[in-house]
C-alpha cells in the first residue's frame, strides 16, 4: 500500500503549493498598477498595525478583566466543553473515561487559546502561588516556634 497522495487535482503538480503560487502569480500579473499599489498599501497597513498587549492596558483594567475572568471562567469553560463534545473526536476508544478525558482536554485547549484567557489564568496562578508561599512560611514559622527551634 502506497503512502503517496495524488496531487493531480492541483493541476498535476507534485505539490499543491506550486499550483496555488502559479494561480496567484497569474492573478497578480492581471492587476493594473493602481490595483497593485492599493493592495500593497493595504497589506503594509495590516502588517505594520500594532497589536495592543497587556502592558498597554492600565492596571485597573487588567485587574477588572482578571476578576471578570475568574468569575466567568466556569461558564466559559462549560461553553468550550459543549463545543468539544460536538466537535469530531480525535481518537475513538472503547473506554468511556478516555473519551471523557479527551473531551475535557480539548475543552481546556479551546478555553486557553480563546482571547486573553491564558494571560488572566497566568495572573491568577501567580497570585495563588504567592498566597501559598505566604501560608507555607507562616505555617513553618508557627511549627518552629512550638518546638523551640529557631531555625
Amino acid at each position: 500500500m502506497s503512502n503517496e497522495v495524488d496531487y493531480s487535482m492541483y493541476g498535476g503538480n507534485s505539490r499543491p503549493q506550486e499550483g496555488r503560487s502559479e494561480i496567484i502569480g497569474e492573478s497578480i500579473n492581471n492587476l493594473n498598477s493602481h490595483e497593485l499599489n492599493k493592495m500593497n498599501r493595504i497589506i503594509d497597513e495590516e502588517y505594520n498595525k500594532n497589536q495592543p498587549t497587556i502592558l498597554d492596558k492600565p492596571l485597573g483594567e487588567v485587574i477588572n478583566n482578571t476578576v471578570n475572568f475568574f468569575g466567568n471562567s466556569f461558564d466559559i469553560y462549560y461553553t468550550k466543553l459543549m463545543e468539544a463534545q460536538f466537535s469530531r473526536k480525535l481518537y475513538n476508544t472503547e473506554h468511556g473515561y478516555l473519551n471523557t478525558l479527551q473531551t475535557h482536554l480539548i475543552a481546556i485547549y479551546l478555553f486557553i487559546r480563546d482571547e486573553d484567557n491564558v494571560i488572566y489564568m497566568g495572573i491568577i496562578m501567580i497570585i495563588l502561588s504567592v498566597l501559598i508561599c505566604f501560608f507555607n512560611i507562616s505555617r513553618t514559622y508557627e511549627h518552629s516556634s512550638n518546638t523551640g527551634n529557631t531555625t
